[in-house]
């Protein structure tokens, strides 16, 4: 049976990074108004004091901090993430990070980035890699400033997101033998192409079990209690789209396919 975890590719928790900041900092903010590096200092040790917080499969966040001038959200990241991917395509990760702030729609985050635009701060991320690496991406107060958010609800625009950021990190090892090569949204799907080793995914099996794998994965769809899952999974259905699994073994060419429409999600 296939698992559920390939409908969460590991660059979609790029935006799941953003969405620990807005489900964490739940501070009532309470003192002078126009105080705004307190203001921002007392957010900023709320989240700390939640880290670490998982983050799944890619790892957890670490640490926030505040130094008066600067914000700092520290990420240790796992193995499962592309390093190399990462380095060549840190502008990509850095444009995609201030479309997906522009975009966010939490009213705690909207307050963090006021924060940290009142208070004339930058802010830094930065991953620590498992060889201890680490990678920053600096945003300039006023970056941070020209991305507020404006959410206005627009379904296209956080799939596109989502297509986005999943494609600087592929071709994707999912697991041994399991690679995702290319990702696809039209009007009918949000498709996940994987390339299969057929000496540990035998293809014709995949075939006749497509129907047992459809219910494995509706089911695991409908009871998951990811947010962020929940929020890509109710935009399917908004739009009126499903998902679709295509898998193709590397030697012979075979093909299955395993599809959850729009009404089952």
């Amino acid at each position: 049976m296939l698992s559920h975890n390939v409908l969460t590719p590991l660059e979609m928790n790029i935006r799941k990074l953003i969405t620990v900041f807005s489900l964490c900092i739940l501070v009532s903010l309470t003192g002078c108004q126009n105080d705004y590096q307190k203001q921002l200092k007392l957010m900023v040790e709320s989240l700390n004091k939640e880290c670490p917080i998982p983050l799944g499969a890619m790892g957890h966040m670490t640490k926030a901090e505040y130094d008066g001038s600067t914000v700092t959200f520290n990420y240790q990241i796992t193995g499962l993430f592309a390093a190399e991917n990462f380095e060549q395509n840190q502008e990509q990760f850095h444009q995609y990070m201030l479309d997906s702030y522009r975009s966010n729609s939490d009213e705690s985050f909207r307050q963090l980035l006021n924060a940290i635009v009142n208070a004339n701060a930058d802010l830094d991320v930065v991953f620590t890699l498992e060889s201890d690496k680490e990678i920053t991406l600096h945003f300039t107060c006023d970056e941070l400033a020209a991305n507020m958010p404006s959410f206005i609800g627009d379904p296209e625009t956080y799939l596109q997101s989502i297509i986005q950021s999943t494609q600087l990190q592929l071709p994707f090892t999912y697991s041994e033998g399991l690679i995702c090569t290319r990702i696809e949204l039209d009007s009918a799907y949000f498709t996940y192409y994987f390339d299969c080793d057929e000496n540990l995914f035998d293809l014709t099996e995949m075939q006749y079990t497509a129907d047992q794998n459809h219910e494995a994965m509706r089911e695991m769809l409908t009871t998951s209690s990811d947010p962020s899952f929940i929020k890509m999974m109710s935009t399917l259905k908004a739009t009126q789209r499903g998902l679709c699994y295509f898998y193709t073994g590397t030697t012979s060419g075979k093909e299955a396919i395993v599809t959850i429409e729009s009404n089952e999600l």
